[in-house]
Formats: structure tokens, sequence, C-alpha cells
């Protein structure tokens, strides 16, 4: 038996070392260092803002480069708009822009070493907000949160998508992708919106409370397109809902910039409602 133990370990060990193979991966570097978009165009007057960043090497704990000395274009399909670099890596639109409901606006890039970058995105009409209720509910973690709800018409026609930005008391509850609700039309098209929750703040992430009981909330509601849709979601799933036992392999996640960019380009409607909350004593 001992002779069985011994041959079964050493069987063993040469199998691990037989099965050894050096693999090279091809991390981020400055020589193959990809371009990062950040970019969004509403039907507002106002500043929009691109942000271009560059890739970093995986081992590198330090802020993304910045892509400076580039033009930046936006075209409506017949005029041209020039974007100024207003900080590094950082382009703008004059304050008094705003975008038009129905057009596609293409987004053209020159990098100071003349690598060319495109991307397209429709500007489509968003649905109006008739009220925004804030209540106190429950949330997904039984925990006392603040409950944001939706009321108001959705058009008839499948296609539509939108998200929801809130920001409370100045601070943006919504800066992060996952904090963020998208939804698409396909199971409500045409019909009145009546109490969608679209936003739970647990009590807990309110600091203001320790200093105020009265919270001035602003909810953005966006039109948002399918590849734009897709996006996110892909960003969801590959951040929040990834790493279990049954999740799926990594995957890239989708762009609609070329030349092999990273990030996106959208335009967006936008609808806007301000609600005042105040807690009882």
């Amino acid at each position: 038996m001992k002779i069985l133990k011994y041959t079964l370990v050493v069987t063993a060990i040469l199998v691990l070392f037989s099965c050894e193979k050096q693999i090279d991966f091809d991390l981020n570097n400055q020589e193959n260092a990809r371009l990062v978009v950040e970019g969004d165009l509403t039907d507002e007057a106002k500043v929009h803002t691109v942000e271009l960043t560059r890739t970093s090497s995986y081992y590198e704990n330090q802020e993304a480069p910045r892509e400076t000395g580039a033009t930046v274009v936006l075209y409506d399909g017949t005029t041209n708009q020039n974007l100024t670099e207003t900080a590094p890596g950082i382009y703008q639109t004059p304050i008094t822009y705003a975008g038009v409901i129905g057009k596609t606006y293409t987004l053209n890039i020159t990098t100071s070493d003349n690598e060319f970058y495109t991307a397209s995105s429709a500007l489509e009409s968003v649905s109006t907000i008739d009220t925004v209720l804030a209540d106190l509910g429950l949330s997904f973690e039984d925990e006392d949160a603040l409950i944001l709800s939706h009321y108001g018409p959705e058009p008839a026609g499948v296609g539509n998508n939108y998200m929801w930005l809130v920001t409370i008391n100045g601070v943006d509850y919504t800066e992060d992708v996952g904090d963020i609700m998208f939804v698409t039309d396909e199971f409500v098209d045409g019909n009145y919106i009546a109490g969608f929750e679209f936003q739970e703040i647990e009590l807990a992430d309110l600091p203001i409370l320790k200093e105020t009981d009265t919270l001035n909330i602003s909810v953005e509601m966006h039109s948002i397109s399918k590849p734009y849709y897709d996006f996110l979601l892909a960003i969801v799933l590959e951040t929040e809902f990834n790493g279990g036992l049954f999740s799926g392999p990594p995957a890239n996640i989708p762009s609609n910039i070329s030349n092999g960019a990273l990030g996106f380009f959208r335009a967006s409607a936008v609808s806007k409602m301000e609600v005042e909350y105040v807690f009882s004593k």
C-alpha cells in the first residue's frame, strides 16, 4: 500500500509540473494605451463636456493620463461646433450650445499625433415627468431608505429608453453607474407610468440629515439610445453581478467610438422635476 501511495504522489507531482505553461498577457502600457472617451450632449443650452484620457498600465496606481492638444468637433449634419480644451483632457462647448431633438450628432476627434476617432448618437425625445413622489420605505437590504417614484406618460412606439439622474442638496447620488436606474419601454409602451420606483437611497447614505431635515431633490429623466442602454447594462453585468459561481467569462464593454477607443458618446433629451421633502420630527 505504501508503494501505491508514493506512486500516486509522484504521479500527481509529475502531472502538475508537466502541465505548466507560461502565458504572456498583453497588458496596457505606454506603447499600446487606448483612448478613452466620455462625452454627452443634451437638448439644454449649457456647457457640454467631452473628457479624453488614455488607458494606463495594469500595475500603475495613478490617475489616467489626460489626452491634451486634440481637435474635438461636434457635427449636427449641417454645421460644425469646435470644442475648447478648458483643462487638460477636458473639451467643452460654449454655454449657449444645445442639441436638437431628432438630429444625429457626430463627435470627431483628432489627437495631437493625428489619430482619428468618431462616434455618432441620435438625440431622441424624452417623455415628460408629471410627478416625482418622495417617501420613506425599506431598501432591498431592509434598511430605512428614501424612495423616489416616477409618474408620467410613456409615448406609444416600442424602442424608447430612459435613465434617471438624482441630486440631493447639491450632491450627485447617481455618479456611479451602479446607482443609475435605466429602463426600456418594452413592457410599458404607450401606458401611463404610475409609481415606478427608480431610486432608493438608504438614510445612512444621507449625511445631510445630520444638518437639516429638508431635502431638495433634483431629478433628471434622460432619453438614451439602445446602444447606450446596452453600454450601461454591460457595465453593471461586469461589475455588480459578476464574480459569482455561475458568472460567465469577463467580456469587453461595448463602445460606439471608432478605431478601438473605449468609452461612449451619447446624446439625450432631458425632462426635469424639483421636489422638496421634509422629514417630520
